[in-house]
C-alpha cells in the first residue's frame, strides 16, 4: 500500500465502520462504537504489513473484532451491575446501601490479616475488582496480588466456622 495520510484512509473506509455497526446490530447512540471503529481503523493503518495481505481485509478484521470486544465488555459490565443490584435489593424493592454486613466479623478478620491481605479482601471480595485492577491500583504485579490472596484465603478459612454459626 502506498503511503497515505490517515484522513484519506478514513474517507475511503469510514463506511466500513458504519457497516459493522449495522451488521452487528449495534445501537450507537453515543457514538461509542463509531469511536471504537475509528481507533481500530487507526491501529490497522499503523500496524498494517503489506507482506501479510490486503489492507481491506485487515481493516475489516480489526474493526469487527474491536466492536465485538466492546460489546463483550459492555455485557460483562451490565451483568455485574445487574448482579450487584440483585444482591443489594430487599424483597420489597428497596436497595440497601453498599456496606459490610457484619462489622464485628470484618474487624476480627482485619486484625488477623496484613495490610496487603486486607487490601485484597476489600478490593477482590467486597468491591469485586479483578486481580489486574488491584495490581494497577496498588502499582504491583498481578502475581503479587495473587500471593496476597493466597495468604488471605488461608487465614480466612479459620473464620469459616464463625460464619456458619451465625
Amino acid at each position: 500500500m502506498e503511503e497515505k495520510v490517515f484522513e484519506e484512509i478514513l474517507k475511503e473506509h469510514e463506511r466500513r465502520i458504519y457497516y459493522f455497526i449495522h451488521h452487528l446490530g449495534i445501537r450507537d447512540q453515543g457514538d461509542e462504537y463509531y469511536q471504537e471503529g475509528l481507533v481500530a481503523l487507526w491501529e490497522a493503518y499503523k500496524t498494517f504489513d503489506a507482506a501479510k495481505g490486503g489492507f481491506d481485509t485487515y481493516a475489516n478484521w480489526k474493526i469487527k473484532n474491536a466492536m465485538i470486544d466492546r460489546i463483550r465488555k459492555a455485557n460483562r459490565h451490565s451483568e455485574k451491575e445487574a448482579y450487584y443490584k440483585q444482591m443489594n435489593t430487599y424483597k420489597d424493592g428497596w436497595e440497601q446501601p453498599h456496606e459490610m454486613v457484619d462489622e464485628k466479623l470484618w474487624e476480627g478478620i482485619r486484625h488477623q490479616l496484613t495490610n496487603n491481605q486486607w487490601k485484597w479482601v476489600v478490593q477482590f471480595i467486597i468491591e469485586d475488582k479483578s486481580v489486574a485492577q488491584i495490581a494497577a491500583k496498588e502499582r504491583v504485579s498481578q502475581d503479587t496480588v495473587k500471593n496476597w490472596g493466597r495468604h488471605a484465603k488461608r487465614k480466612l478459612k479459620t473464620f469459616a466456622p464463625l460464619v456458619d454459626e451465625r
